[in-house]
């Protein structure tokens, strides 16, 4: 069975149960139908031969046992006799001459139904009515009635259910095939569409259907995922032409430096030109460094080596750096923070949002960490200019400078912050300028 279901198609399928259902309430409906035509014809039956015995027992009381005379109309419509008290036929319509009592005698003012054969293929029902003649001498209303066309017209409607009811299911297959062939048409049209979308036509999508069913939900399904496939395609593809664009400018200052070197050998400064592709080759390093970070995030995640890390240690160790290293004060409010993560990726986290801070600010950078019992919170501000609105946001993407050449000629890449999102997010985090010149960090306590 499950390997019908495997290899059969949607309208098979859909079809076959529509057929294997109907052709189960055929046959429940069929069996319901002549069991109710069976007890209504009985019922019908058991009515009339009410009615005549009654009609018969009001002759017999209107005459002596000897002068019975059945009516002419009872003799042709069904089979009576009147049966003495000692079980003789006292009278009997013509076609009962001669023969013996149908029945029993219930008592008097009672009835009993049985059923007689009068022949090899006559079944007949009967009816006993007690009863009492003219002289008050008790007799028994016998009254018959063959149940032949009952039968006749059940076994009719029986093969008309034999014959129509196989019909019909295989009339619900055929149609239920065509009608699924037909919702499925839609399905079809997306399939193709798919099928011939590629990497140079992305922007294609698949047509929706008119009706909001689960067909134009599926589209739409589609039509988001290639939204989200044609974003990823656009983003690697503009990954690559901003790597090759950040590439290209230290690799053409090592280029000039050391072609100008092989060209005129006596009058090259060779220690400043060491000192140059020294600090050009540790900015590709940087670069290179930065970019697998990034690719082996994308493509499947950053692995974390969990630990207690103590955020105000890090900081701390931060603001020192700052104080030793730049002219710059350090305004720092640390309170003990403790954290589960990464020690060394928290540690990268902080140090490239310090540096940011120092990189544009002006004398101070302000820096804290505090917890809120939930979350450790940490604020890195400086007294730069600051970062419009619309793009507090927008820098946290990958090669953007707000200010291209200082951060150029300050040695950054433009994924300083983007790796800190990165990171962060890969802790369960958030980070967020929440004003012009103030970063937040939220780690999870």
């Amino acid at each position: 069975m499950e390997r019908w279901r495997r290899s059969a198609g949607v309208r098979v399928q859909a079809a076959a149960v529509a057929a294997v259902s109907v052709a189960m309430a055929v046959a429940v409906g069929s069996l319901a139908f002549v069991l109710f035509l069976q007890r209504s014809q009985l019922h019908e039956v058991d009515a009339s031969l009410t009615q005549q015995a009654q009609t018969l027992a009001a002759v017999v009381r209107q005459a002596g046992s000897e002068d019975i005379e059945l009516p002419a109309q009872l003799g042709t419509t069904s089979t009576q006799q009147v049966v003495g008290a000692d079980g003789t036929v006292l009278a009997s319509s013509t076609d009962l001459r001669g023969h013996r009592a149908l029945a029993a005698d219930p008592g008097p003012g009672r009835s009993t139904r049985v059923r007689a054969h009068l022949g090899p293929d006559a079944d007949y029902r009967v009816l006993a009515l007690g009863a009492k003649d003219a002289r008050g001498n008790p007799v028994t209303i016998v009254v018959a009635q063959s149940l032949e066309p009952a039968e006749a017209s059940r076994h009719e409607a029986f093969v008309l259910l034999a014959i129509g009811g196989p019909l019909l299911v295989v009339m619900v297959g055929l149609v239920t095939w065509w009608v699924a062939g037909r919702a499925l048409q839609p399905v079809e049209a997306m399939r193709r569409q798919v099928d011939g979308i590629d990497a140079a036509s992305l922007a294609s999508r698949v047509p929706l259907p008119p009706a909001r069913d689960e067909v134009h939900l599926l589209g739409g399904t589609l039509n988001r995922m290639l939204d989200r496939l044609e974003s990823a395609v656009r983003a690697q593809r503009q990954f690559v032409s901003d790597a090759s664009h950040e590439l290209r400018s230290p690799l053409a200052v090592l280029r000039t430096n050391v072609e100008v070197a092989a060209a005129h050998p006596e009058k090259t400064d060779w220690p400043a030109t060491a000192a140059v592709l020294l600090e050009e080759t540790q900015r590709v390093e940087r670069l290179v460094a930065d970019l697998l970070l990034l690719a082996n995030a994308d493509e499947r995640g950053l692995p974390m080596r969990r630990v207690d890390v103590d955020l105000d240690d890090l900081l701390g160790a931060e603001a020192e750096r700052i104080r030793a290293t730049t002219g710059l004060a350090v305004v720092a409010r640390i309170s003990p923070v403790r954290v589960q993560g990464d020690h060394d990726r928290l540690a990268r986290v902080l140090r490239n949002l310090v540096d940011n801070a120092a990189r544009h600010a002006r004398g101070t950078v302000t820096m804290s960490v505090r917890s809120t019992g939930k979350a450790a919170v940490v604020e890195i501000a400086d007294d730069g200019e600051g970062i419009a609105e619309p793009d507090r946001e927008r820098v946290f993407e990958r090669f953007v400078r707000l200010d291209d050449s200082r951060s150029r000629q300050q040695g950054g890449t433009g994924l300083g912050l983007a790796i800190v999102r990165q990171l962060v997010e890969a802790h369960g985090g958030s980070v967020a300028f929440v004003e012009a010149s103030v970063v937040r960090l939220t780690l999870p306590q």
